[in-house]
C-alpha cells in the first residue's frame, strides 16, 4: 500500500501569482488609468499644501462661492458658468487655448498679475481661475441670500494673495509654508473654534520648525486622497447593506476579513499591480481604511426610528428623498463617526506606505527605525501625532455642528 502525501501541497501562492499576472495582462489599461487618477491627486493635493498657487486659492474660493448658490435662484446662471469655465480648463488642458487666447490679448491686461506674481508668463489656469471667481461673485453679489458670504470669500481670497506674494515674501524667507500654515489654522478656527486654531498655528508651525513640512504635507495629501476614495466607495455599499439584507450578509464577512489581515498582506497585490511608489501605499491605504466607513453608514441607517420613515411615506416622499432627506441627515453623527476612523486608520498607514515607496512622514519613520536614527524617527513621529489630533479634530467639529435632520 502505498503512502499518500501529508500534509498535501496546495500551490495557493502559485495560483495567486497565476491571478494577478492574469488581471494584469487583460486589464492592465485599468491598472494604469487608476495609478495615474492616485499618483495626480496626490501630486496635486501635496504640492497645493506645499506652495499654494493663486490660480488654486481662486478655484477654491469659488467652488465655496458656488457652493452657497446652489440652492438659491440662480441654478440655471451657475450651471452656465460651471459648463463654460468646465470647457475652457479641458480645451487648454488639451489645445493650450487658454495661451492662445491670453496672447492674442492687449499685454497690460496682465502686467499686474507678472509683476505680483514674479512669473515670465502668465499662467492661463490663473486666468481661467479668476475669471470663474469673477464670474460666481458677481452672481452671489446679485443673490440678497448669498451677498456677504459671497463678499467674505472673495474678500478672503484677495487677502491671501496679497498676503502671500505681497507681504509675506517681506517677511520670512518662506512666505508659502506660513501662507499655508495661516490658512489651515484659519479653517480649524471656523471650523472647531479658537483653540483648535491656536492648536494648529503652535503645532504646524513646530512640524516646519523641525524640518518636517514637505513630509508632513505629502502625506497629509496621500492620507487625504486615500480617505476621500475610501469614504466614496464606503457610503454607497453601507447605504446598499443597509436597504438590502442580502447584500449586508455578504459584506460583513468580507468586512471581516478585511479588518483581520495585517496591512502588510495588502502591499503584495498593489505593488504587483502599480509597482512601487505613492499608489501602492493608497491602493493598500484605501483597503485598509474602508470597512468603518461601510459599517458605520449601514449602522446609522439602520438605527433610525422607523417611525420617522413611515411618516415620510404617509407625506408621499420618494425612497430617495427619504434617504437624502431624512435616513443621511439622521445618521450623519454616526456616517461622520465612520469617516473618522477612515481617516485615522488611513493615517495608521502612514508608515507602512512609506516601506514601498511612499515617501511624506512613513519614509522618514521606516529610515529612523533601519537606521538607528532616533532623532528622525521621533521628528516625524511627532509630525505624524500633530496631523492625527488636527484631523480628527476638525472632523469631529463637523460631526458636532453638522446638520441633525432636514425636511422632507
Amino acid at each position: 500500500m502505498s503512502q499518500v502525501a501529508f500534509p498535501p501541497e496546495i500551490p495557493i501562492g502559485d495560483w495567486f501569482e497565476a491571478g494577478n499576472a492574469w488581471l494584469k495582462a487583460n486589464f492592465g489599461i485599468v491598472f494604469d488609468a487608476i495609478g495615474a487618477f492616485v499618483r495626480w491627486a496626490v501630486e496635486v493635493l501635496s504640492g497645493f499644501f506645499m506652495e499654494p498657487a493663486a490660480g488654486q486659492l481662486a478655484f477654491i474660493a469659488a467652488l465655496l462661492i458656488a457652493a452657497s448658490l446652489v440652492r438659491s435662484a440662480k441654478r440655471l446662471p451657475l450651471a452656465i458658468i460651471v459648463g463654460v469655465v468646465s470647457l475652457l480648463y479641458i480645451l487648454h488642458m488639451q489645445f493650450e487655448l487658454g495661451n492662445t487666447i491670453i496672447n492674442s490679448m492687449p499685454p497690460f491686461l496682465f502686467l499686474w498679475a507678472v509683476n505680483l506674481f514674479d512669473a515670465g508668463v502668465v499662467d492661463a489656469y490663473f486666468c481661467i481661475s479668476l475669471l470663474f471667481l469673477i464670474a460666481v461673485t458677481v452672481l452671489g453679489a446679485l443673490h440678497k441670500s448669498t451677498r456677504i458670504r459671497t463678499a467674505v470669500i472673495s474678500g478672503g481670497w484677495l487677502v491671501a494673495v496679497l498676503l502671500g506674494w505681497l507681504v509675506l515674501p517681506m517677511v520670512v524667507t518662506t512666505p508659502m509654508s506660513l501662507l499655508t500654515i495661516l490658512l489651515l489654522s484659519l479653517l480649524a478656527l471656523v471650523v472647531a473654534g479658537w483653540r483648535m486654531g491656536l492648536f494648529a498655528v503652535l503645532t504646524l508651525t513646530l512640524v516646519a520648525s523641525v524640518g518636517q513640512w514637505d513630509n508632513a504635507m505629502d502625506t497629509l495629501g496621500l492620507v487625504l486622497v486615500a480617505s476621500a476614495i475610501a469614504v466614496v466607495i464606503a457610503i454607497p455599499i453601507g447605504v446598499l447593506a443597509a436597504y438590502n439584507n442580502t447584500v449586508s450578509k455578504i459584506v460583513k464577512p468580507v468586512l471581516d476579513l478585511m479588518q483581520t489581515l495585517p496591512a502588510f498582506v495588502y502591499l503584495i497585490p498593489a505593488i504587483f499591480f502599480f509597482s512601487i511608489g505613492a499608489v501602492p501605499g493608497v491602493v493598500a491605504t484605501i483597503v485598509f481604511a474602508m470597512p468603518p466607513g461601510v459599517r458605520l453608514t449601514e449602522l446609522g441607517i439602520r438605527q433610525i426610528d422607523k417611525e420617522l420613515v413611515e411618516a415620510g411615506e404617509a407625506f408621499g416622499a420618494s425612497s430617495r428623498k427619504i434617504l437624502t432627506g431624512i435616513q443621511l441627515p439622521l445618521a450623519l453623527p454616526t456616517i461622520m463617526a465612520g469617516v473618522n476612523q477612515v481617516i485615522m486608520l488611513s493615517l495608521s498607514m502612514v508608515v507602512i506606505a512609506g516601506m514601498v515607496g511612499a515617501g511624506g512622514l512613513g519614509s522618514d519613520v521606516y529610515q529612523g527605525i533601519t537606521r538607528n536614527d532616533g532623532a528622525l524617527g521621533f521628528e516625524a513621529g511627532i509630525a505624524v501625532v500633530i496631523l492625527a489630533i488636527f484631523l480628527d479634530r476638525l472632523t469631529a467639529a463637523v460631526t458636532k455642528n453638522g446638520p441633525k435632520s432636514a425636511a422632507v
